[in-house]
């Protein structure tokens, strides 16, 4: 996969990502989505908006997105069930 972006200087650069790296992404991203189910609270008066999209998750399904045991074995089996699409 070749992506364009700009960093700090106003050139547009290009790299090209393998599969392996995109399966490594991947993954850290998994684990990074578990982390902020994990430990992020979902009672806060300024909910991010990421935050309020998996309160309306969690409310579609009838998970309780403040009770943790809920939230995280509901995600967690979500994220066990999700194949790496780079394998």
């Amino acid at each position: 996969m070749k992506i364009q972006f700009k960093g700090h200087s106003t050139t547009n650069r290009e790299v090209e990502l393998t599969q392996q790296e995109l399966f490594q992404l991947f993954e850290i991203m998994r684990k990074e989505f578990e982390n902020h189910i994990t430990y992020s609270r979902f009672n806060s008066c300024y909910p991010s908006n990421i935050e309020k999209d998996i309160v309306d998750f969690c409310n579609s399904h009838n998970v309780d997105v403040e009770y943790g045991r809920d939230r995280i074995n509901f995600f967690t089996a979500i994220l066990n069930n999700l194949k790496n699409p780079y394998q």
